[in-house]
This record gives structure tokens, sequence and C-alpha cells, in this order.
């Protein structure tokens, strides 16, 4: 336990010292051990003054070895030892540290070994949830994938993912094997196929965007903390690991100057007034101006907006008002413009910080101002500034001041694009900003833009390496109403790999019809012995049947769930032709089911 004094001086912070690294350089291992050994006995003696016992079971040494080195393929034994209060340490090839397996040459192999064993087992452990054709739907197994597996094998991946094919191959097979339970599709399935149906992004995709996220964050951490943004090492290895690598995938974000969220500001949160209006449809306007006929002569009324353009560039407006006799009387207004590198939610806090600096050089009787913002993430920020954006600080800041010179302040949710007089003003002023070309002094890159940034390359990214999928981390909504074994069902037609396709390394035979080699596709889109029930689905659906987004079109999820009951495609090897003497004599074997929707689990595997 460790005392640390603090200002005032009677304030006392308690904290708890857990794992600790010492890492040690030289030119040989015998000098790296000698310094090693000085420089660890002088930490363990502050920590016995501390009373903090040295936990000699715990202690694991690791000797870190180029993959060129000499000493790389000597026995452990032969290294000199590393003694430590009279007490050896024995050396291993890799130790755990923080949850990631740091092994002695950083290939970080052993480590994606363990993290693809931690997702088998996790998806070992739910695999009892499904039975062949029953069990829990997909968009369930969708969830458990995201919240539970991919977390277990990709924790800490922004310290160890580099792409290596070493690592890629062994975490690969897990993440197959996950997509593979999510569809329920056989292994002779293409990868891409099952990736796009289990509506998961590319795992080298994913991992990137992973470890993007957390550059941009190491840009924005306090001054004080231990770890830094990543710097460009011109005279390093291309490939290497760690920062180096998330300086590689960040640089071309990462320009100009960015927004400061290291100083700090003791401020308090503006407080939230409940909105008049119950959502933006209920008679926004008229409970809105009912509202303003409630507050006294001298109430301050503030509104403002952001707006984004196409190309990006952003605007911010406001525009204040005084009550008077139970009507409004502007004040001011005004607008910037933030250049290309910022959101809608960063120029509402711009527009709130430069109306209330407005106020403080407007000379009428102090009272009660309501800041009116459309954007609930901006009120919630303003309320408690968790996050230190730069804006919402300053704002803060001058609020503050507004306060201590007897301004009583608050944010009230106001409906936008509801004809409120106010908002709408604001809103014209930002759009107007948005083209302009003089870019306001406070103009920054923000955080929230280059996560915006990050996310949408990485959606990019996964749509062109999987055309037929919708990138997105939720599942389609309108699987959800779908049981597990029609689900199933269509995505073994999507990849013609239903019981009645024959594998891969086998010949199909010709289809009852004469027409064409049995498949999923023929039958769904051709054979003219389901004609009938075909002609059917094309009545009740929209697009065209001869290609395969056919079947992933959300309009038509029901008629070709009802099209793969009627005629057991999908669910079963047996098909159930059209038998009816005006259609083509039906050579095929007879179910023996006169049911339109046959009990499947006799077909089942």
């Amino acid at each position: 336990m460790l005392e640390k004094r603090h200002y005032p001086a009677d304030a006392i912070d308690t904290s708890y010292v857990d794992d600790v690294c010492m890492i040690q350089m030289s030119h040989t291992v015998s000098r790296a051990n000698k310094h090693l050994e000085e420089r660890t006995e002088q930490h363990l003696e502050i920590g016995v003054r501390l009373r903090l016992t040295f936990a000699t079971p715990k202690t694991e040494l690791l000797y870190c070895l180029p993959l060129t080195s000499k000493d790389k393929n000597k026995s452990l034994s032969s290294h000199p030892p590393l003694r430590i209060l009279n007490t050896t340490i024995p050396a291993k090839r890799q130790i755990k540290y923080l949850g990631v397996f740091i092994d002695e040459s950083l290939t970080f192999s052993y480590h994606a070994a363990t993290a693809a064993a931690r997702g088998s087992k996790i998806l070992g452990s739910l695999s009892f949830l499904r039975h062949r054709s029953r069990g829990i739907p997909a968009h369930i197994t969708h969830h458990l994938a995201m919240a539970a597996i991919l977390p277990a094998m990709f924790w800490a991946s922004p310290a160890w993912w580099a792409a290596t094919p070493a690592v890629t191959t062994t975490l690969k097979v897990t993440y197959n094997a996950v997509v593979r339970w999510i569809t329920g599709l056989p292994l002779n399935t293409r990868t891409t196929s099952l990736i796009t149906l289990a509506h998961l992004p590319p795992m080298e995709a994913y991992l990137d965007y992973l470890s993007l996220r957390y550059a941009i964050r190491l840009h924005f951490l306090p001054a004080n903390h231990a770890l830094g943004p990543p710097r460009g090492q011109p005279n390093t290895h291309a490939s290497l690991l760690g920062l180096h690598h998330l300086y590689n995938l960040s640089k071309h974000l990462v320009l100009g100057k960015l927004e400061d969220r290291t100083t700090t500001n003791t401020a308090e949160g503006v407080v939230k007034t409940t909105s008049p209006n119950p959502d933006k449809t209920t008679r926004a306007k008229e409970l809105h101006e009912k509202w303003l006929q409630t507050h006294p002569d001298h109430t301050i009324i503030i509104y403002t907006d952001g707006f984004k353009l196409d190309n990006g560039a952003v605007g911010c407006g406001w525009a204040i008002y005084h009550c008077g006799d139970r009507q409004l009387y502007r004040l001011s207004k005004g607008q910037c413009h933030l250049g290309n590198r910022a959101e809608v939610y960063d120029a509402e806090l711009h527009a709130v910080q430069e109306a209330v600096s407005t106020l403080l050089a407007i000379t009428i009787p102090r009272g009660a101002v309501f800041i009116c913002i459309d954007n609930q993430a901006a009120i919630d920020t303003l309320q408690s500034n968790r996050g230190n954006h730069e804006y919402a600080r300053r704002t803060l800041a001058t609020i503050a001041t507004l306060q201590l010179l007897g301004w009583w302040v608050s944010t009230v949710w106001c409906p936008s694009h509801s004809n409120i007089r106010g908002n709408e003003r604001a809103d014209a002023l930002a759009k107007m900003a948005a083209t302009s070309t003089t870019p306001c002094r406070f103009a920054i890159t923000t955080k929230s833009w280059l996560l915006t940034q990050a996310r949408k390359e990485f959606l990019e990214r996964w749509k062109m390496e999987l055309p037929y999928s919708c990138p997105s981390f939720k599942f389609p909504s309108h699987l959800h109403g779908i049981d597990w074994a029609d689900t199933r069902a269509m995505w073994r037609v999507f990849c013609n790999r239903s019981p009645s396709d024959p594998p891969p390394n086998i010949s199909a035979d010709p289809c009852p019809c004469g027409r064409s080699l049995i498949s999923s596709h023929h039958l769904l889109q051709d054979c003219t012995l389901l004609a009938k029930q075909r002609t059917e689905l094309l009545r009740l659906s929209t697009g065209d049947i001869q290609t395969v987004r056919f079947i992933t079109m959300p309009a038509n999820v029901q008629p070709i769930r009802r099209f793969l009951r009627a005629t057991g495609l999908g669910h079963s090897a047996h098909i159930l032709f059209d038998t009816n003497p005006d259609s083509p004599t039906n050579d095929a074997d007879d179910t023996g089911s006169d049911s339109s929707e046959p009990d499947f689990r006799v077909f089942e595997p």
C-alpha cells in the first residue's frame, strides 16, 4: 500500500500495488541480469519500508531474444541465473502479463493459440443450446458471439495484433467455427458465405478496427498518463507490433490540431431541465410555445444547432432570445464554421460555448437561462463531462463564470425540425456556417470525428471484402422473428448447401424436371415441378429471383419461408414436387406426405 501527499496536506490518496514489471536491456544476458538484480532490489527495499512483500512464487523471468539470435535455441538453464533477495528466479519461454502471453521473440504465436483455445472453450460451453433443427435463433447466437466469445478471443488485441500469418491462421480456425455455429451450415461451405450470413465482419478488418480505435484513444490521454500517443519510428522494422503498428494504422487520420482532452477543469455540470416535449411528434410546437409562456420577463432562451454537409463540412449556429410580455425578443445570433474534421455533436457543444460567451457582454437583469438543444448526447455531456470534451469544458468554465455573476443556467431538450421558431433559426444559421470557407478559431480535429471516421472506414472495408453483406454490428431485425430451422433453410439455399444438394466432390444428379442438374438454386429459380409454389412466391416478393440477393432481401423473408416449407427445400433431401397432372411428370420418389408443411423432424440428418 502506498501513500502520496496531496493538496491540501491532510488529503491522502491510498493506492494498491499489484503486478510490477521490470525491463532491462543490454548487449549480453549476464550484464542484463546484473543491472536487473540491482534495480529490482532497490525497488523492493522501498516496498519493505511500506510493508509490501515480494511474492516469489508469482515472479516470472523472460529473456527476449530476436528470432535470428544465436542464443534462441539454447536451453534456458544455460543462461546465467537471476537472483533476487537470495532467491533464484527460473526463466520461461513465455510469461503472462495482464492477460497476454508474451513469448521470448514477441511473435505472440503462443498467445494466439491460447486465445483461440479460450474461444473454442466458450463455444463448446454454448453448443448445447443448438441441436439439429431445434435451438436458439440466429440473432441470439450472434449476440452471444459478439458479447462472450469474441471479447475473450481478442482481449488486448491492440498490444499483440499485427496481421502476422502465424497469428492470423491460428485465430481463423476458431473464428470460422464461431460463424459456422451461428449459421449451422456444413463444413464444405465457402468461408465468405459463412461470414456474410453470420453478419460478422472479416476477422482481420475487425482486429484492425479495434487497434485503430485504441490508437485514437492514446492521443487523448491525460498528460500524466503512463501511455502516450503512438509515434513514427522510421529506423525500426516495418512490421513491428504495439505502438509502431498503431501508428501505421492511425497516421492517415490523426492530422492537424487535435482536440485538447489533457487539460482539466473543476467546473460542475449543467442542470438538465425536464423537456415540455415527450417526443418529436406529439404537438411539438404547441407544447414548446406553451412552456415558453410560463417564464417570467428577462428569462434568456438560447437555441443551438449543428449541421454537416455531404462533403464533411460542419457548421454551428445559435440564437439568443429574452422573454417579455410572454413573447420572445431576439437579443443576438451567430454562426461558426468548424471545418471538416468535426461532427454535429461537436458543433452543438461549440454553439453552446459561443452562445454563453455572448451573455458575458449583455447588460440585462440577471435571471434564468435555458439552453434548448436538440441533441441528447450534447445535453448529457454538459451535465457530466466525463470524457473531458474540449468544447464542453470551455462551455462549463464560461457557465461557471455566469453563475458567479448571478445567472442560473439549465439545458432542455428541444425537438428538431418541428417549426419551433428559435430552433429553425439556429438550424438555418448552422447550414449557412457549413457552407462558409472561413474556419472558426476553435476549429480542431475532434475525437468523435476520428472515431466516426474509423468506423466508416471499417464498414467500407467490410463491404468491399464481403460484397453481399450488410455491414452492421446489429443482427438484421427482419430475422429476429424467424425460428432456427427456417433461418438455416434459407441460408442453406443461399449457399447451395441444402440436404438436396450433392457434396462438392460428387456429381449432381439430373433434376426430375429434366432441365438441369439438381441444386438449391435451380429448384428455387427454374424447376418446372415447383412452378405453382414459385408463382405464389413471386407474387408476394420483390427483386430478381435469378440473383442470390433475392434470398437475403428483408421484404422476401416471409414469402421465401413459406416457399421452403411448402416444398421442403432447405429442410430436407426429399423435395415435395408438384404432382398435379397439369404439371410435368414427377419421376422422383414421393415423400408420402399430404401436408403442405411437412414434419421436418423426420428429415433431420
